[in-house]
């Protein structure tokens, strides 16, 4: 008898375990799906050494123009461009309509549909030119503005998907075996767990410490003290994905100013942590903490305002993160 497990397709994933009441069920699952396969090509150009303009050629996408800056005066690598085209082409080719559509890298585009979307196609952008690791974030809100799923895709050895949706996180890979290589699939993997370590833990602490408060530094210490390891890469999401395999927390703290997107970056993956009863907080210029229930609904009405809207913030297992209410109390 074979024991051979069944590979459970993303898409039947989706169906079994979003149930049928939850609102608005198929347009939710199939912006998933539609988004998730846009991130196939973006592999491509990534991982598999296909240039870009080879890929813009392919999918008839508008040539980008040169030496350009996104909207926070960032310079962008081509790779930036056209990876937000890939997915921005993808959801309105797609057969669900969206009631907004917002990417760092250009203006929010609105439509009529249910759900709105935010992304970083390209997180951790500046490490393609050195081969580490980068990822793809996606946020999902329902009409009340809330999200509701979000998941990222991580390009490296192999590539994944880790998806929050209903209560669940579940990890998917890319089946890139010569069977599935005309039909590509992201395929069921496991249902994820956040350690909790109070020692051994890892740490990923971004900004420049020069500038972090004493109450930041004095976090840091504990950090060290309780051995946690220092695993900081420049990529929020290989840090993020390293601290669900083995428990720790990623900070970004104000230095003097916040730097990391709420709603493309921070927002996305705090509602995985959040799902694993792990812990988010966000830090103001002057140290002021709020937490994930503070933040103020994302719809179309106040879309246009995404882009400044920046924080600091902690993210990670409740412990570690709890420390840093804890100092100065």
């Amino acid at each position: 008898m074979s024991d051979k497990k069944e590979k459970i397709k993303l898409s039947k994933w989706l169906e079994s375990n979003i149930p049928h009441y939850f609102p608005d069920k198929g347009d939710l699952i199939n912006l998933i799906e539609i988004i998730a396969e846009a991130t196939i090509p973006i592999r491509g150009l990534l991982e598999k050494g296909l240039t870009s303009r080879e890929i813009q050629y392919r999918m008839s996408i508008e040539a980008p123009l040169e030496d350009t800056k996104n909207v926070y005066d960032e310079e962008q690598i081509h790779e930036d461009v056209l990876t937000h085209s890939i997915i921005l082409k993808a959801i309105q080719e797609g057969d669900t309509d969206y009631a907004f559509i917002a990417s760092e890298e250009a203006e929010p585009i609105t439509s009529n549909g249910t759900f709105g979307i935010t992304t970083d196609p390209v997180d951790g952008s500046s490490n393609v030119a050195v081969n580490r690791t980068v990822g793809t974030i996606v946020g999902i809100y329902n009409r009340e503005g809330k999200i509701v799923c979000s998941f990222y895709v991580l390009y490296g050895i192999f590539t994944n998907l880790v998806l929050a949706v209903n209560g669940l996180v579940a990890e998917f890979y890319l089946d890139t075996t010569p069977y599935s290589m005309t039909f590509y699939h992201y395929i069921f993997r496991d249902l994820l767990n956040l350690p909790n370590p109070e020692k051994g833990g890892i740490r990923c602490l971004g900004g420049d410490s020069t500038q972090w408060s004493p109450k930041c530094k004095e976090f840091e210490k504990k950090l060290i003290n309780n051995h946690f390891k220092d695993r900081y890469s420049g990529s929020f999401v290989g840090d993020f994905h390293a601290i669900l395999l083995y428990g720790g927390v990623y900070t970004y703290f104000p230095s003097p100013k916040p730097k990391l997107r709420l709603f493309y970056e921070w927002l996305p993956l705090a509602f995985i942590a959040k799902t694993l009863g792990g812990e988010f907080l966000l830090i103001g210029n002057q140290n002021e903490i709020k937490k994930m229930e503070d933040i103020e609904p994302l719809t179309k009405d106040n879309i246009t305002k995404i882009h400044a809207t920046t924080c600091g913030g902690l993210i990670g297992s409740n412990t570690a993160v709890n420390w840093f209410k804890e100092i100065g109390k």
